[in-house]
């Protein structure tokens, strides 16, 4: 649940850069990640942006697209809560 009251808060403050589907894609894999622990839920969701924001970085490197440009999100939160859960399970960051 902190997941998407995080995510929430993101929408509410920039209703254009997130969509309501991603606070409600956070819900679920927040219930996902922190099933694990905490270090676990912030793996998970550094590594969605992470991997979000290299994707971004590299449209605009090969132009195209710009900062304005819409990207899908929530591909990158499942990759991120996939590579969370991984960590978790094999790296020990469970709790």
């Amino acid at each position: 649940m902190a997941l998407g009251g995080g995510y929430l808060l993101l929408f509410l403050i920039n209703p254009n850069g997130m969509g309501f589907g991603d606070v409600k894609l956070a819900v679920t894999l927040g219930i996902a990640l922190g099933w694990y622990g905490w270090p676990v839920l912030f793996a998970g969701t550094f590594a969605g942006f992470l991997l979000g924001a290299v994707y971004g970085v590299g449209l605009m490197i090969l132009r195209r697209a710009g900062r304005r440009t819409a990207i899908p999100f929530g591909p990158f939160m499942i990759a991120g809560a996939l590579a969370g859960l991984l960590l978790g399970g094999l790296g020990g960051l469970g709790g």
